[in-house]
């Protein structure tokens, strides 16, 4: 019989907003554990929160092995990789502060505006190990602000709302950038004319939602999913690269699936340059349909690995968002909320707060409107292109992606 361990302890201060003013201070330690036993192509799982010993975990494991579920796929193992991402962290006191600071200079600069919400600290330590050798480690600790906007004097519950999410918040520079954006949300600006316009998104979750269910490799093996039957296809516009992708530089996330698998490099080419290349799998996808193993598994620390989604990624493609503009006014959408995808890929949404965009800077609040559009659209022909940006104070390497749209006034 196999054993394997499964750690994850999560910590977070997190500072409480209401009404622009700091309302409480909280932490919690949460840490999640669990033992997988394996013998004769069947896996056990004994798993719990809280400080529970290993030992009571195992007997757990090893009874559950009469459920008889099946695992013919064996273990990874032979592989010792620690990595520690942690660069930038604050003390309680100093996060305490920081918010501090933005209340106050946005409370002085934005008389007009409330905000509530607050700001977050997390450190997260996963680690996995078994009998076969397999030994990884993952560390990372990252900021998360978000702030709902709402105008004094309006009647929604929020107009709008500034989320940054990294390793390397810096206040001052924030609050350069909130400054920015907050002024231009009190500018008022006209909708471009024009059927199609240029809309940017930092990234569409709407998009990368979809293209997750469309990627499944068990969706597209069984036909449910619309790219079924298109590997090595040219799918989508010949600049268009997208990954899943592992490396917690850009996805926050462990380098190894729930599997333990570690890919070269962290990631796998999903479409490259347009072409299908391969769908997202765990061990079991891969194995019954014959596809790739991509090192997708998902699932909770007491689950049996499964596939439900991916870390996909778009590869930047383009760099300078004016040129690819050449004069032409632009929308870039800060709030939309209500949209979908519809089966066939058709998409569409309300937009509830957006900007007049040049490519460089944010000319003014649009009022409320609604695009659509369609997936092969969006990255075929009207495709403009995926940047690295700092425009918004969304996260230390922010992706702006733009497409040609149907606007709806």
């Amino acid at each position: 019989m196999k054993k394997e361990t499964v750690l994850i302890q999560d910590t977070e201060t997190a500072v409480k907003v209401q009404n622009s003013r700091i309302a409480a201070v909280r932490k919690k330690d949460i840490a999640k554990k669990a033992v997988r036993v394996y013998d004769k192509d069947l896996i056990g799982i004994g798993g719990a929160m809280g400080d529970i010993g290993w030992n009571t975990l195992e007997k757990s494991a090893v009874e559950d092995l009469e459920s008889g579920i099946p695992y013919p796929h064996g273990i990874e193992g032979g592989l010792r990789d620690h990595r520690d991402y942690r660069r930038k962290s604050f003390t309680d006191e100093g996060l305490q502060m920081a918010m501090e600071k933005i209340l106050g200079t946005l409370n002085e600069k934005f008389p007009a505006l409330r905000f509530s919400e607050g700001l977050k600290q997390k450190e997260t330590l996963h680690r996995m190990e078994n009998t076969d050798g397999l030994d990884l480690e993952y560390r990372d600790a990252h900021t998360e602000l978000f702030l709902l906007v709402k105008e004094k004097e309006g009647a929604n519950l929020f107009d709008n709302m500034i989320v940054y999410y990294g390793r390397d918040f810096d206040v001052d520079g924030f609050l350069d950038h909130a400054d920015r954006f907050l002024t231009a949300h009190l500018e008022k600006a006209s909708l471009p004319e024009g059927e199609k316009v240029p809309v940017f998104f930092l990234m569409n979750d709407s998009l990368l939602g979809f293209l997750n269910r469309a990627l499944n490799g068990e969706a597209y093996a069984t036909g449910s999913s619309l790219l079924s039957g298109k590997l090595d296809a040219k799918i989508f516009n010949e600049r268009i690269t997208i990954e899943q992708n592992r490396d917690p530089e850009i996805a926050f996330t462990p380098f190894f699936d729930t599997e333990g698998v570690v890919k070269p490099c962290d990631k796998v080419e999903l479409v490259k340059d347009g072409k299908l290349m391969n769908v997202f799998t765990d061990k079991q996808t891969a194995s019954e349909y014959d596809l790739a193993h991509t090192g997708a598994a998902s699932g909770g620390h007491d689950d049996v690995p499964s596939l439900s989604g991916a870390p996909l990624r778009f590869v930047p493609d383009a760099k300078n968002i004016a040129n690819s503009l050449n004069g032409e006014p632009a929308i870039l959408v800060s709030v939309t909320s209500g949209g979908e995808f519809t089966a066939d890929g058709n998409y569409g949404a309300p937009v509830q707060c957006a900007y007049l965009f040049d490519g460089k800077r944010l000319l003014g609040r649009l009022p409320e409107f609604s695009i659509k559009s369609s997936l092969f659209d969006m990255l075929g022909k009207d495709y403009i292109g995926t940047f690295e940006t700092d425009i918004l104070p969304y996260t230390d390497k922010p992706l702006l992606q733009g497409f040609r749209m149907e606007i709806i006034r």
